[in-house]
């Protein structure tokens, strides 16, 4: 390559370079960008809380705003000053107040609900710390596939596949043994419910039958989830009986 090629070569990848916007270093603070949920980044608005006595924290594009029992909100401009594959620290300053938010990418339950959410979080209070649990429970549910291995502690059939998958707009749907399901579901701060639920009408073998209708049944009696000690998804129903599902490897 002689010279002349060589510089036309750079020159184009530098404008390349310069019209993709490479950077090493997210940033936090733009409120569009998208994130990995494995990459320890943390989605704006970003939500914690903590119970006894109740905080609230709201990392939004430019602010850091506290809600405590019993005093005004403070919104603050933050720093974010660790950024990790697991997790983040934001620290704000001002009006006399000091406040440090720490997130990690694991799992944490609310203390008074049980409600499971993908990070724990520790705030700092001048000095004073709480801890709680932060970031949305909906990403806990959606993103996979879940294959069913167990309804309410009866096991499954050979060679059957029941399946279900938390879709967008609070859609749900799945394989219930021999027949397409789908409805809708819904979080609220206490548990999980899934409504309008409906199924196509294929016959299939009885024993098939019988587990659809089984799972079918437990699934609409479902009030809370959990995720289990091996990622896997534990819904339960209002008396205590479990549906175990995990992620469908295909």
């Amino acid at each position: 390559m002689n010279g002349f090629t060589r510089c036309i070569a750079l020159t184009l990848m530098a404008s390349l370079m310069l019209a993709t916007g490479c950077s090493s270093t997210p940033d936090d603070s733009a409120p569009n960008q998208a994130k990995d949920p494995a990459s320890g980044a943390v989605e704006l608005p970003f939500t914690a809380t903590g119970n006894e006595p109740f905080w609230r924290a709201i990392v939004e594009p430019g602010q850091l705003v506290l809600e405590r029992m019993g005093e005004s909100p403070v919104e603050l401009r933050y720093e974010t000053t660790r950024r990790s594959a697991t997790g983040r620290t934001f620290r704000a300053d001002g009006e006399g107040i000091r406040i440090t938010l720490v997130t990690a990418r694991q799992l944490c339950r609310d203390s008074m609900t049980g409600m499971p959410y993908p990070n724990q979080v520790r705030l700092e209070v001048n000095g004073e710390p709480s801890r709680g649990c932060g970031g949305d429970p909906e990403r806990l549910l959606q993103g996979d596939e879940w294959v069913v291995e167990d309804i309410g502690g009866a096991g499954l059939i050979d060679s059957s596949r029941v399946t279900i998958d938390f879709l967008s707009a609070n859609r749900v749907a799945g394989n219930a043994s021999c027949n397409q399901f789908k409805g809708n579901w819904s979080l609220t701060g206490e548990g999980l419910g899934l409504t309008r639920m409906a199924s196509t009408s294929k016959n299939c073998t009885p024993a098939l039958m019988n587990q659809e209708s089984r799972f079918l049944s437990l699934l609409a009696d479902i009030t809370r989830f959990d995720i289990g000690r091996h990622g896997e998804l534990l819904l339960i129903s209002s008396e205590g009986q479990v549906i175990t599902a995990f992620p469908s490897t295909e």
